[in-house]
């Protein structure tokens, strides 16, 4: 696993958010930042078991004096045993971890694929991570309304922009069969108009696979996330004539405002950006984390969304690249 630097737009400084995945049933994991080890990894450093969710891998115990140690010379972020931070959990709730270990991954090759530095966290609610998702985002913890040696449990938060009880966030349900209709027709269209003669030829006549996911902003606004594939005589296991990913809005009428190109030959929907989950971020901020999947590795990513930009235009606050 290494870093990797999605093209983004020039933009002022954000706020420190990570990347976190569940690690078990109460535990989460983070990488706060690449480093270099240099072959200094303690022989004794011990290895812990793969984490649940993809994209967090190999990682070892490190003692805290060394953490220190790599962490003050690099300028990464500061973290200890006990620390506590903010898990956002992407439906609204918000709860509270604690640091119990500090972890590494130490890449082969350092001059090209950067190692990673950061931690399992505890959860203090332990019933938080009760469902379907498991990619999260984790930013410096607020202490300023806490009671002394109270634990915080997950509770739901709104953005200070948003109406009462609002937030983003995926929905878990199905989108309507009308609406994946009409976004499959809108598809179709746009891909009229993008494919070759003979490509049109191949699929003529031929529905595509379809992938739709609904989400909300953290103003309210309802968006939508779309892969759809198309293929030569509906052969499945073929490489697809054309696929395409879309960010598509309901108002004034259903449109794309903003398209995903192909980054791999693997097919069924895995050569578009999968979207995994929405995340409320606070201040009217809506961050996306999603995999992309490319020839050879996996890029799990954490954006700022912004209507009518793909992913390499949105704001990106971190990366993790799987190698395959």
């Amino acid at each position: 696993m290494v870093a990797s630097s999605v093209p983004a737009v020039a933009q002022t400084p954000k706020p420190r958010f990570w990347l976190a995945g569940r690690y078990d049933g109460n535990h989460i994991i983070v990488f706060f930042d690449a480093v270099k080890f240099n072959g200094t990894v303690p022989r004794t450093a011990r290895p812990l078991a793969v984490p649940t969710t993809f994209g967090f891998l190999f990682q070892r115990e490190l003692p805290a004096n060394y953490v220190a140690q790599i962490t003050k010379k690099s300028g990464a972020e500061q973290f200890h045993i006990g620390d506590r931070y903010d898990l956002l959990l992407g439906d609204g709730r918000l709860t509270t971890v604690t640091l119990t270990t500090l972890v590494g991954y130490a890449s082969d090759n350092e001059d090209d694929d950067p190692s990673y530095i950061g931690a399992l966290g505890k959860l203090y609610d332990p019933t938080a991570l009760i469902g379907p998702q498991e990619y999260y985002v984790l930013q410096r913890h607020n202490s300023s309304d806490d009671a002394p040696d109270k634990p915080k449990p997950a509770s739901t938060r709104a953005s200070r922009f948003t109406a009462p009880g609002s937030f983003a966030g995926l929905f878990e349900e199905p989108v309507r069969f009308d609406v994946q209709t009409q976004i499959a027709a809108l598809l179709t269209e746009r891909a009229d108009t993008v494919v070759t003669a003979e490509e049109r030829l191949q699929i003529k006549n031929t529905a595509p696979t379809l992938a739709v996911q609904a989400f909300r902003l953290a103003d309210g606004d309802l968006r939508y996330y779309a892969r759809a594939e198309w293929r030569a005589n509906d052969k499945f296991g073929s490489a697809p004539v054309l696929a395409i990913g879309a960010w598509i809005a309901p108002q004034p009428n259903l449109h794309i405002a903003a398209l995903e190109k192909i980054t791999s030959p693997y097919g069924f929907l895995f050569e578009l950006p999968e979207l995994l989950n929405v995340i409320d971020l606070g201040g009217g901020k809506t961050g996306i984390i999603a995999n992309i999947t490319g020839p050879g590795d996996s890029t799990l990513g954490l954006w700022e969304y912004q209507d009518g930009v793909d992913l390499n235009h949105m704001y990106l606050f971190q990366s993790l690249v799987t190698d395959e």
